[in-house]
């Protein structure tokens, strides 16, 4: 029933409309022009309230609330029962569809892309970095240095690879690293777990015991393994530590070779993994005092040695500047060379960024657009005749997909769920109101965190109950 609470709430925007010369009047033969046919009031009454508004509420109540004798009700109250019965049962017809088909359909069509989106390359920005070269823990103990300084100035050799120990289990192998000191040996288990047992498995199989190569590697001769630009370092130091005990014991059980072999083969890798330390030690001494930070550059990354680094950063350097500096042909390699020209690093840097981003921006917008377009159709044939309306009208979905896709913006795309949902509802399910039930339930959850689905549904309903009203009304001037 009308009451004057209602009513004094539509004055502001009767007045609104009505310092406007404007007027709001129901849709002809609309439910809304129903609703208002069994409240409108005699001319009279307007005539007695002198134009004012106020003065009319207590009587349109009185006409609204009239209980006609025949229905036992007003007449007014009659007619809203009749619509609101009609369009509870339309919109929950609506919200259903929305929710068990649509809803779905928008998933589904959002998971494709966003997987496929997985699959392409990341930006190169993200690829560029700083590989941080610093000798493994257990070198910086003065006793090892000592040990392996008696190989200092020995001439290069790459030893056989004629070795044929037993299987081990790494806590076997982990027994012939550690030497019996305990600062060395802890220096030797934080490292060791630093790079993790697979490491270690893999030195020995491939050194110790010459197993055939992991898919995808090749055959590597001593050398080659002792001098590898990312692990040369660390698999000279596990070759010393297992080749220093086992020199200095029998055999172990199991060992397929003959003892002079045996013993000739170890003393040698033991000598040459020595030696290769010393000169790891030495290259990281010279680039400290001569400053070199950088000692190379491999596609992205910029490798640096650490003692240098920590200098560079303490004096300000930055990240950017290293990748900016790879940039340039030739690189330059002395922390003074980079740093005497940090502000054209930077302007370098901030260049190539931004056009890069720019670049690989439109790039993926533009694959984003084809991988909708890609999944779109496939879902759409999967859908058999006679599943839903979208089965006999494609030509009509696509076109408007079409359509849809074309109007689409780089910005749209941040919100990659908010688009398909957007292209889904007006392409497939062009017909239905789908569009203004799921976004207002995402509207809702995005204003209102904290609030269930239930509650952003009832939210959207209601939003979606003043459009359905609001679309029943005209504006005449």
């Amino acid at each position: 029933m009308l009451n004057e609470k209602v009513l004094m709430a539509s004055l502001p925007l009767t007045e609104r409309l009505d310092a406007r010369g404007l007027a709001l009047y129901p849709v002809s033969g609309t439910p809304l022009d129903a609703l208002c046919s069994s409240t409108r009031s005699d001319s009279a009454l307007f005539i007695a309230a002198n134009g004012d508004p106020r003065a009319l509420i207590g009587s349109i109540c009185t006409m609204a609330n009239t209980t006609d004798p025949m229905m036992q009700c007003s007449e007014h109250d009659a007619v809203l029962d009749s619509i609101a019965e009609t369009a509870i049962a339309a919109v929950k017809g609506h919200i259903a569809f929305a929710r068990t088909i649509v809803a779905p359909a928008i998933n589904d069509l959002y998971a494709r892309v966003k997987a496929s989106l997985a699959e392409v390359n990341q930006s190169s920005l993200l690829g560029m970095e700083v590989e941080v070269l610093r000798e493994p823990k257990p070198l910086d103990n003065g006793a090892l240095q000592s040990a392996v300084r008696k190989f200092d100035g020995l001439s290069f050799d790459s030893p056989s690879l004629t070795l044929r120990l037993p299987d081990l289990s790494m806590d076997e192998i982990r027994e012939l690293m550690l030497s019996g000191g305990g600062g060395l040996d802890a220096d030797i288990a934080e490292w060791m777990a630093e790079k993790g047992d697979d490491f270690f498995r893999y030195v020995w199989a491939s050194l110790f015991q010459q197993t055939f190569p992991r898919d995808g590697d090749r055959v590597r001769s001593f050398g080659e393994w002792v001098t590898d630009r990312a692990q040369g370092t660390d698999v000279a130091l596990a070759v010393f530590l297992i080749a220093r005990k086992l020199s200095d014991g029998k055999p172990l059980e199991g060992t397929a070779m003959s003892l002079s072999s045996y013993q000739g083969t170890i003393v040698d890798f033991r000598n040459q993994a020595g030696a290769a330390l010393c000169r790891a030690l030495d290259k990281i001494e010279r680039a400290s005092k001569s400053g070199q930070l950088v000692r190379d550059v491999v596609g992205t990354k910029t490798v640096v040695y650490e003692p240098v680094y920590r200098r560079f950063l303490e004096e300000g350097g930055t990240n950017e500047m290293l990748f900016a500096n790879a940039l340039g042909i030739p690189f330059a390699t002395s922390i003074e060379a980079i740093m005497a020209q940090r502000e054209q690093l930077a302007k370098r840097w901030n260049t190539h960024a931004s056009i890069t981003r720019t670049a690989e921006s439109n790039k993926r917008f533009n694959i984003t657009k084809d991988l909708l377009d890609l999944h779109f159709r496939a879902q759409l044939a999967e859908v058999t005749d006679g599943e839903e309306a979208t089965a006999n009208n494609r030509e009509t979905v696509l076109r408007l997909f079409k359509e849809c896709l074309a109007k689409l913006r780089e910005s749209d795309l941040n919100d990659l769920y908010s688009a398909c949902l957007i292209l889904v509802c007006r392409a497939r399910f062009f017909k239905t109101d789908a569009e203004r039930i799921l976004v207002g339930i995402e509207q809702a959850k995005c204003e209102n965190p904290d609030i269930s689905v239930r509650e952003a549904a009832a939210a959207s309903v209601l939003n979606y109950i003043a459009y359905w009203v609001g679309t029943q009304l005209k504006v005449v001037g």
